[in-house]
């Protein structure tokens, strides 16, 4: 879109003042907002978003001028509407080589630690080193980059649609391991009325110790996902970032 037509759009808002202060914002189409399930940051109470997740995205859409409801949907399902339909946020993602490519990187909003975890009565269960894990059956989520970094380094992964059921499988003793964020673990066996202590994290994925994006697919216009950087830095240069998410950062 030219300069022109986007004062003319700024200008056609009853000549309003630009939600976020300058001409882009305000020609800003509909936008779509989708998380996956991700306690204690994102989940759902009474069938909406909730968490710190859905405070951020709230708090970012009001100050570009377009708010809308934040979607918790399966991940893959999340991925696949930020890739395919043009104009969709997607919320908590890692950025990764494999993904480099196929999304505007908005801004980065989360600490992002993981661990391999196995359940306190299982002794057994151990690991020296990445490799030593293709010995014991391995939980993961489709399409997580959980998943994806232990296939990509020779490890069988038997794949569930979401963390909720791949933390059943290990409770019920159907896998031996399963990677995890720890906060987000401890919480999901909290929901699942399990003690913390129920596993034991015994080997760090350092190789995954990263941050968690908002992130727009290629299919959304560059400008539209400037418009959102320019937000997102400003929300972290005035802290509102770190006072949303920091709370319940465990690094």
């Amino acid at each position: 879109m030219s300069g022109q037509l986007r004062v003319l759009a700024c200008l056609v808002l009853l000549l309003a003042p630009c939600p976020y202060g300058n001409v882009a914002a305000a020609a800003l189409p509909p936008i779509s907002y989708v998380a996956s399930r991700f306690p204690p940051y994102t989940f759902e109470l009474s069938g909406e978003a909730a968490g710190p997740t859905a405070a951020l995205i709230a708090a970012l859409a009001e100050r570009v001028g377009r708010p809308a409801p934040l979607a918790v949907l399966p991940l893959a399902r999340a991925l696949a509407e930020a890739e395919n339909q043009p104009n969709t946020l997607i919320a908590l993602i890692a950025r990764t080589a494999a993904r480099e490519e196929q999304f505007h990187w908005i801004c980065p909003v989360l600490n992002y630690d993981v661990a391999v975890f196995r359940r306190r009565d299982r002794p057994d269960v151990a690991a020296e080193g990445l490799p030593d894990l293709a010995r014991w059956r391995v939980a993961g989520v489709s399409h997580d980059v959980k998943t994806d970094y232990l296939l990509r380094n020779g490890i069988p992964v038997i794949e569930s649609t979401d963390e909720d059921n791949a933390t059943r499988q290990l409770l019920y003793g159907r896998v031996d391991a399963l990677p995890a964020h720890p906060a987000s673990l401890y919480l999901r066996l909290r929901e699942m009325g399990e003690r913390r202590d129920a596993v034991v994290a015994f080997l760090p994925l350092h190789d995954l110790t990263s941050r968690l994006y908002l992130a727009f697919g290629r299919t959304t216009p560059a400008w539209v996902a400037q418009t959102f950087s320019q937000a997102c830095a400003d929300m972290t240069t005035n802290g509102d970032i770190d006072r949303l998410m920091r709370p319940l950062e465990t690094n």
